[in-house]
């Protein structure tokens, strides 16, 4: 079988570098922010996995993590993609192919393997049901985070009103804007104060329209990406999540 990621053998283990899984996987996200996401679904330091510092990190932030095979199954499934389903079905196949190796040689061996079995697929079941559960619940909040995670640009409001939209979290730019002036962001004029703008939530670009002496200013309010990171996180608590839903 074509060698989809590196496994490795220590102790009995076989074990998944967390970084390989990573870029097989094709994550976006920072490889630091997914590892610790996804191991907010229930799994343990020592347990599941193994951080590993180099020197290259000054001995104190991992570099990477030898997930074990239990853990690097889950975690493929947990993504929800092809990708993921191509990995769980790769660990299974050498798991299978691991076994084979090692078929109990008498009647005590089997009895004792199949206890084994038993008990890890118990775990397995109790695992994944914890994962599902964790993931239907911090669902909401993963949406939100994504909706604006490295975001860099200036948008409109009415731009931000609709990237929550297109990600679950139904607000109008209407509702939106009133929201920010109830808040003490905007002013009644729908312009950013002073105080805002230099906690770099909000920029004003200005343009002059016109020629000779006929020209006038236009002032334009966008949300940087600092700031839509912020208002995603505030109108997040300011509201229960969980029946989000607002609309004009």
């Amino acid at each position: 079988m074509t060698e989809l990621i590196k496994i490795t053998e220590k102790d009995g283990q076989q074990l998944v570098s967390a970084r390989e899984l990573y870029d097989f996987l094709e994550v976006n996200t920072e490889f630091s922010k997914w590892c610790s996401r996804m191991f907010e679904y229930g799994f343990q330091v020592d347990l599941d996995f193994t951080p590993i510092l180099t020197k290259s990190t000054g001995g104190r932030r991992p570099s990477d993590y030898a997930l074990k095979m239990d853990c690097a199954k889950e975690i493929s499934m947990i993504q929800r993609t092809e990708k993921g389903k191509q990995a769980r079905k790769y660990f299974i196949a050498m798991e299978k192919k691991a076994l084979q190796t090692g078929l109990p040689q008498n009647f005590a061996e089997a009895l004792q393997l199949a206890a084994d079995q038993a008990k890890t697929l118990e775990l397995q079941q109790k695992q994944l049901q914890l994962a599902e559960n964790t993931i239907q619940k911090d669902k909401p909040k993963v949406v939100f985070a994504e909706a604006v995670a490295g975001s860099d640009n200036l948008i409109l409001i009415r731009e931000f009103a609709k990237i929550l939209s297109d990600e679950g979290f139904k607000i109008g730019q209407n509702r939106l804007f009133t929201w920010l002036r109830d808040n003490n962001y905007l002013s009644y004029k729908n312009e950013p104060y002073q105080n805002v703008i230099e906690q770099g939530l909000f920029e004003v670009i200005e343009r002059t329209v016109g020629a000779a002496d006929q020209t006038f200013t236009t002032r334009t309010s966008k949300i940087t990406g600092k700031g839509q990171v912020y208002f995603s996180k505030k109108i997040r608590d300011s509201f229960n999540v969980e029946n989000f839903e607002l609309t004009n």
